[in-house]
């Protein structure tokens, strides 16, 4: 039985606000109510965030290893700021980034679409699932990306971040609806406090 992807910006507890797949895994650290959390921290919460970020783990070849894992969410952490700041990749991320992709591939293949045919692409990742898909999302995200896009959330006490695809690439928030929402709300309580201050 196939599954229908999982979507949203939320699913099960999980963020996905970042706008690729190796940037909701390099967000797998949030800090809530003043405390970092791992999401991936263990075996129950990998698969569960795998589910999420749908990642097939049955049928991988071999399994991911935590420290593995742990190392590549470091390595793209730092290659974010990079990224955003216009400066180069360090050589230790790119070798990873290779050996992790070295064997995976896009498969075309021509569909019969009646008056048309049409080509058809799969990725085939071979390696432990969920870095082989994050590395490969990054490869991907390298090919066509602006700089300028990518942003830490305005909210000083986040650690979320994101790459802004809208079109006026004004995005400020990780969400609106909790990092915005939050400073609508307390520039508010602070225009209502001034207007008692007169």
């Amino acid at each position: 039985m196939h599954q229908e992807p999982f979507s949203g910006e939320f699913r099960e507890g999980m963020p996905f606000l970042g706008g690729s797949l190796w940037i909701d895994f390099v967000n797998t650290t949030p800090v809530i109510k003043g405390t970092a959390l791992d999401l991936i921290g263990d075996a129950s919460g990998l698969a569960h965030w795998a589910r999420q970020a749908n990642i097939e783990t049955a049928l991988a070849s071999e399994p991911d290893d935590p420290a593995t894992l742990h190392d590549l969410r470091a390595q793209l952490a730092e290659a974010f700021d990079r990224l955003a700041a216009s400066k180069p990749l360090s050589a230790d991320l790119i070798a990873t980034i290779n050996h992790l992709i070295e064997h995976s591939a896009i498969r075309r293949r021509l569909a019969d679409a009646g008056a048309t045919t049409t080509v058809d692409e799969h990725v085939e990742l071979a390696g432990p699932p969920v870095a082989s898909a994050v590395a490969w999302d990054f490869a991907q995200f390298l090919g066509n990306y602006e700089h300028q896009r990518l942003r830490h959330c305005d909210n000083p006490a986040c650690t979320m971040q994101f790459y802004d695809v809208g079109k006026n690439n004004r995005r400020r928030w990780c969400t609106m609806s909790l990092c915005g929402n939050r400073e609508k709300v307390a520039q508010y309580r602070g225009r209502k406090a001034a207007g008692r201050a007169d």
